[in-house]
């Protein structure tokens, strides 16, 4: 639930039938009469965000070079963890797509709302969410928490809560 939270504050972006695909919607047929009995996905997603992030900001803050921590470096660690992220989002949805995961009434050729433009812009969400789960990873946990303890040379990196 807590992650089908955060990326429907974004479902503007790719639209409410592709967020109810995500959420467990699936279309009645013969053999059931519909609503929300499939797998919330969302919760795969927000993992997945969750995880490279924490994976690429652990590799910014422990396997650093004294000449990469500086805001610039860090910019480029944000954006490889939401790049990667946005093509996971478009890439998985479009594939449910593709392969008729996705149920007929949902989709633009049974009067839904879901077409390819939408998985694009659900990837342009996971992008906004692993932003995000990088910004507090980085300012609660590699900054403020252990940061001044155990990391030396990105302690600082992006914003300067301890002095050296």
């Amino acid at each position: 639930m807590f992650f089908e939270t955060i990326y429907r504050w974004f479902a503007s972006f790719f639209g409410g039938d592709l967020a109810d695909y995500l959420s467990g919607y699936l279309c009645a047929s013969e053999e059931s009469e519909g609503g929300y009995l499939g797998s919330n996905q969302f919760l795969l997603y927000g993992f997945m965000a969750l995880g490279i992030a924490l994976a690429v900001a652990s590799i910014f803050y422990f396997v650093n070079h004294p000449h990469f921590n500086t805001w610039k470096s860090w910019l480029l660690m944000l954006f490889l963890v939401g790049v990667c992220n946005f093509f996971i989002g478009a890439g998985m949805t479009l594939g449910d797509l593709g392969a008729g995961e996705i149920g007929e009434c949902l989709i633009s050729g049974g009067n839904g709302g879901i077409f390819v433009s939408n998985c694009w812009m659900f990837g342009l969400a996971n992008f906004f969410v692993s932003v995000i789960f990088f910004i507090i990873i980085s300012v609660v946990i590699f900054n403020l928490l252990i940061g001044k303890f155990v990391i030396h040379n990105t302690c600082n990196v992006p914003f300067p809560f301890h002095k050296q």
